[in-house]
């Protein structure tokens, strides 16, 4: 689908990419400097005007910084360097979409701009800005609230979603499986993640992977490891009960199967959650491409839903499954181990290790799991064949 053209004020985006090749560069140069201190600023300012939006706002407001200036600060960098400006629209649309549910509508987009250029113009230092970039800074700014404020107004799709938790799963000690009933479908892809909100914590939004394809009965199923340090997750391990609350805002995700190249999967931890999604949409139909999961875990006990893998591979010849554990037996503190994993091929090491022993060449590759293990596992992926076009992974939040 073409890119509209994305105006503010008469000018495209191509015309404040065309004022000046480096200015922009150079403020966000200064900017990164200090990044943190600038976007702390640019929110205390909006909160200021707006002393009812900061309660909307989660009481750490650490990860929104860090997104809104990695959004903000590939934007200035994008401008002047291409004229194809799809990927800044989109993820400037996407933030856009995604704060509707903190309540943010047309007059704090206004003030967003005001606060962001003025905080770019105190932190860059007035004497190291001329008239030239003065204006660039203003144009950039308006540019690229007014895309926030586009995309927000024109998403045809409710800012927030509920949906009833039905059943709690605590297969394992730090495991918890969540199945819920929306009240009305959700309209998602299988493979795609939504941010939740949990009434124990109001303001928390988390990114949860969706277990399950979507169904007109509204279901609805999240695997959520409790991590050390994780508020949300040891809540949900702790508190959470048939009768809760779950609120929902913005889905996203590019996570699918595109025509009919041979797939390999790879599944760390909860990873297999969008993977599971994937594979029960496409076992509907029996014209699919062949695929390789490879799932992964600390030790034999840790692989989880083995029964469900065991079925799919079972009922559907294209499909292959191979489970990895980095330990050959289990800590003696597990109490749960998962005999039916041994029904399946089982290898010791890392999903990464497993990677590198396979030929990827001419294949599509889906990796879903923790920050550090996608990484590895795209530069493994790259080396033993795979494009980078053709490597698709949800993005890295640490």
């Amino acid at each position: 689908m073409p890119v509209p053209k994305q105006t503010v004020d008469g000018r495209e985006l191509n015309e404040v990419g065309s004022h000046s090749r480096h200015g922009l560069l150079e403020v966000a140069d200064l900017l990164g400097a200090q990044s943190d201190e600038f976007t702390k600023r640019v929110f205390a300012r909006l909160f200021v005007q707006f002393p009812d939006l900061r309660d909307a706002f989660p009481a750490n407001m650490q990860p929104h910084r860090k997104e809104l200036f990695m959004i903000l600060d590939h934007a200035m960098r994008a401008i002047p360097a291409s004229d194809d400006h799809g990927e800044v629209i989109e993820l400037l649309g996407q933030l856009g979409r995604d704060y509707r549910k903190f309540g943010l509508v047309d007059w704090h987009y206004e003030a967003l701009q005001g606060a962001m250029y003025g905080e770019i113009v105190r932190t860059c230092g007035p004497d190291n800005l001329d008239a030239a970039d003065l204006a660039l800074v203003e144009h950039t700014t308006h540019l690229v609230t007014g895309i926030m404020r586009g995309a927000a107004q024109s998403d045809p799709t409710p800012a927030l979603r509920t949906a009833r938790v039905i059943e709690v799963l605590r297969p394992q000690r730090d495991l918890t499986i969540v199945r819920l009933v929306a009240g009305r479908s959700m309209l998602f892809r299988a493979g795609q993640y939504v941010e939740t909100q949990i009434p124990q914590l109001p303001g928390s939004w988390r990114p949860f992977s969706i277990a399950m394809p979507p169904n007109t009965a509204g279901h609805l199923e999240f695997h959520i490891r409790a991590v050390p340090g994780g508020w949300v997750s040891r809540t949900i391990a702790q508190e959470t009960a048939p009768g809760d609350v779950w609120q929902f805002g913005q889905i996203h995700g590019q996570m699918r199967v595109d025509g009919n190249r041979p797939v390999t999967m790879v599944a760390g931890g909860t990873g297999l959650a969008p993977m599971k999604s994937l594979l029960m949409q496409m076992s509907i139909s029996s014209d699919n491409p062949r695929v390789h999961l490879v799932a992964g875990a600390k030790s034999p006990g840790a692989l989880y839903d083995s029964d469900a893998l065991t079925a799919l591979a079972a009922t559907n010849p294209w499909l292959r499954v191979t489970q990895v554990t980095e330990e050959r037996e289990d800590p003696w503190w597990m109490d749960r181990p998962a005999p039916s994993h041994r029904i399946l091929t089982v290898r010791q090491g890392t999903v990464v290790d497993a990677l590198s022993g396979l030929d990827l060449r001419g294949q599509q590759v889906l990796i879903a799991g923790p920050p550090d293990m996608i990484r590895a596992a795209v530069a493994t992926a790259e080396t033993v064949g795979a494009k980078p076009g053709r490597i698709v992974h949800d993005p890295l939040t640490a």
